[in-house]
């Protein structure tokens, strides 16, 4: 998971700011899978939020209110990673909002209307979060560590081909 939260982090460092949200977004069903692989997409990636994100979009004093939900987060992830767009009004999964806002600067967390308002340095930051917290809850699931370990590496130097292998060199 670590190349995985270092590329968001690094995107963020350079203002790459869609890859950052891609690969964020992406976060919740990268670490659903490796946890639980045979459920649906779609619930995987909102059991996942919800154990480990939805703490960070409560609002502070209003304590029934959240910011982000995972049905809407999910919604925002098939917009984005499928079309490209931020308006989630026709996303089947979509529970309260209809569109966000990313901005690189001013405030983070603020609902217009049916809006939500993220800072996306501030968003990718709580996806990083929430992996690393989900990272150490299974350190020692032997089982999500070997899936972990199948995650796919991008190589740097020449390869070389052996009948039925790939190795890098």
């Amino acid at each position: 998971m670590k190349r995985f939260i270092d590329s968001i982090e690094k995107s963020v460092a350079i203002e790459n700011w869609y890859a950052a949200v891609g690969l964020a977004l992406a976060i919740p069903d990268i670490c659903g899978w490796l946890d639980s692989g045979s459920m649906k997409s779609h619930e995987r990636y909102e059991l996942w939020f919800d154990k480990y994100l939805r703490t960070a979009y409560k609002h502070p004093f209003q304590k029934d209110f959240v910011f982000l939900t995972a049905g809407d987060c999910y919604a925002l992830r098939c917009s984005f990673l499928h079309q490209g767009i931020d308006d989630i009004s026709e996303q089947k999964a979509k529970e309260v909002l209809v569109r966000f806002a990313f901005t690189s600067t001013g405030p983070h967390l603020g609902h217009i209307n049916n809006v939500l308002v993220l800072k996306v340095s501030n968003f990718c930051e709580e996806m990083c979060n929430a992996a690393r917290i989900w990272q150490t809850s299974v350190k020692n699931d032997a089982a999500v560590q070997r899936r972990i370990r199948e995650l796919m590496t991008i190589r740097s130097g020449p390869f070389k081909v052996i009948p039925g292998v790939l190795v890098g060199t």
